[in-house]
């Protein structure tokens, strides 16, 4: 039999985010199942999919009414996700408040009288928060963002809600509207500490926070006495994501490069261990009878929603598979560790093709505080079985490992994980699985700009470099960042004024006269993070240098890609640039 070609690793159905109506009966979900995104539903126990849209846009947020869908959906990537209403039926959505096109719904949380409260940057770069009512359409303004970014994260079925101000990707704060005005969650939300999921039940608001500790845990704050409590915490386990069960909360936590679920029942503290049937989970729901509903994938399988029955056996909602590629085929990669150059341990992941070709592409992450994970990536897939190693390291900055290691990124993007990724390619060089000067770097977003550095400052060991929608220079990227980041970005990046010297040094295209490897890079036209001047400008250095570089643009797309089309011409471009220096 052929080798499997690129388009089967792409022919994947990809999930958003779902939602399930409160009986469990029907599921609403985003996904790509026609080649592009729309809004599809699932009539359970019938596990026949049907469409509700056929826009192609993607969808962040899913609300099931009583005979009515409330979901935002984006513009061919321009990531400015709107509220739209839709029959339960199906149909074309239309915009649920007139005015707002132009605009970001950042979040949304639904209460029982058909009443929407949401945040969106629409007459405030900051941010607001309004409320409208689905059944007149009438909307109000209840708080303007003012000191930073606000977004609504829970509201009570008497109408009061907690909402988060932004600071920066480490410090967000929450605080209790009451009608005494804003409470803060924690003692002093001027710490640096992240809050990450909030419910209220009753008198009770739960969250998630690190709040003085390394790690995220459970913690609980008394709507009547304002009085702050740690419920449970877990050794090295961030908890991120909490949803009632009856008397009990759910929680899903990261463990590094996988996830991990709970039950802890409210009235006992009892904290009870749940069989996960995924290595991620992007999202689980809890409807009103119970039952548990998960949305999640492995380094091996793809997107699939699950749902746990009432003897805890879990059973796949939706069946999805690889087109043509065996069941079990797909390789999943190793758990490595490594020192850095300071004697951090950083963890990586490390996939071994079974008939490896002699080349290693390095994969540094965007995020940059994100990581990289035990999800399905095909891209990781379809080179690997090609033969390349892939060695892909959450360097210092990556989210999972603490909140000492998350913030080593901050104001530091040039320096510390730069030198982790070099550390790791050593490492690579010492164990015997690579070889100077036959490496390549790939990335997206910040992984395009780590790429970019260091085909700058270490360009001894490449021999090529894949850029997608990459940063080749800090101060014109702040420059044109959204303006709801502009308050983010002092703390995350730098100051343009007061770091310039630092911002230039840590800036890929100060090191073009040094960079020898052929690039290939790939941009959006519509990024709305990223603009295509970043690529352009590197593009036309290295064409005046004489460096073989190719550029590809697409018209349709923004910081990513949401159409499954580019997203395969995208990698069998690249595949074809590495083979093409491989072969040489």
């Amino acid at each position: 039999m052929p080798s499997p070609e690129v388009e089967q690793y792409f022919q994947t159905i990809e999930i958003n985010t779902f939602n399930v109506n409160e009986n469990g009966e029907k599921l609403v979900f985003s996904t790509n199942l026609n080649g592009e995104y729309n809004l599809w539903a699932m009539d359970l126990p019938q596990t026949f999919p049907y469409p509700l849209t056929t826009i192609n846009q993607n969808s962040s947020l899913i609300h099931i009414g009583p005979d009515y869908i409330v979901a935002t959906f984006e513009k061919d990537g321009d990531e400015n996700y709107q509220l739209h209403y839709l029959p339960m039926s199906g149909g074309s959505p239309l915009p649920l408040i007139e005015g707002e096109s132009s605009s970001t719904c950042y979040h949304a949380c639904f209460t029982t009288n058909h009443e929407i409260v949401y945040s969106t940057n629409h007459e405030n770069p900051l941010l607001n928060i309004y409320k409208t009512d689905v059944r007149t359409n009438q909307t109000t303004l209840i708080q303007k963002g003012e000191n930073a970014p606000i977004v609504v994260a829970a509201v009570s079925p008497d109408g009061t809600y907690v909402f988060t101000e932004t600071y920066s990707n480490t410090h967000v704060a929450a605080f209790y509207q009451s009608t005494e005005g804003r409470i803060p969650l924690v003692p002093d939300p001027g710490i640096t500490h992240i809050i990450r999921d909030v419910l209220i039940a009753d008198d009770t608001v739960y969250f998630t926070t690190n709040y003085e500790k390394e790690f995220s845990y459970l913690a609980s704050f008394n709507l009547s006495t304002y009085e702050f409590q740690p419920v449970f915490t877990l050794e090295k386990e961030e908890v991120t994501s909490i949803q009632f069960s009856a008397n009990s909360l759910v929680v899903s936590t990261e463990k590094g490069v996988g996830d991990r679920l709970y039950e802890y029942d409210v009235t006992s503290g009892e904290l009870v261990p749940i069989d996960t049937p995924c290595d991620i989970i992007k999202k689980m729901m809890v409807t009103r009878n119970g039952m548990l509903f998960v949305l999640g994938q492995s380094a091996d399988r793809t997107d699939t929603i699950f749902k746990r029955d009432s003897d805890g056996e879990w059973t796949r909602v939706t069946n999805t598979k690889v087109l043509g590629i065996q069941e079990g085929s797909l390789i999943k990669p190793d758990i490595v560790h490594y020192e850095s150059y300071d004697g951090l341990t950083i963890e990586a992941l490390l996939f071994r093709p079974q008939n490896p070709n002699g080349y290693t592409i390095l994969l540094p992450h965007g995020g940059p505080q994100q990581a990289v994970r035990m999800k399905y990536r095909p891209l990781f897939q379809y080179l690997v079985q090609s033969g390349y190693t892939l060695f892909a390291p959450n360097f210092r900055g990556s989210k999972g490992y603490g909140a000492t290691f998350e913030k080593m990124v901050e104001q530091n993007w040039g320096d510390g994980p730069r030198l982790d990724c070099v550390a790791g390619m050593d490492w690579l060089l010492q164990e015997g699985i690579a070889e100077k000067g036959r490496i390549f770097s790939l990335g997206g977003s910040y992984g395009g700009y780590m790429s970019l550095l260091l085909a700058g400052r270490h360009p001894e060991y490449f021999c090529g470099i894949v850029d997608i929608f990459g940063i080749s220079n800090l101060l014109t990227f702040l420059q044109n960042v959204p303006a709801s980041w502009k308050p983010l970005m002092n703390q995350l990046v730098g100051n343009p004024e007061k770091d310039y010297d630092k911002l230039v040094r840590d800036s890929p295209i100060t090191y073009i006269h040094h960079m020898n490897a052929p690039m290939f890079i790939i941009h959006g036209q519509n990024d709305p993070r990223v603009k295509t001047e970043e690529s352009e400008r590197i593009v036309n250095h290295l064409k005046e240098k004489g460096i073989d570089v190719r550029y590809l643009l697409f018209e349709d797309e923004g910081h990513g890609f949401s159409k499954k089309r580019n997203e395969m011409k995208a990698y069998k471009e690249i595949r074809g640039f590495l083979d093409g220096l491989v072969k040489g």
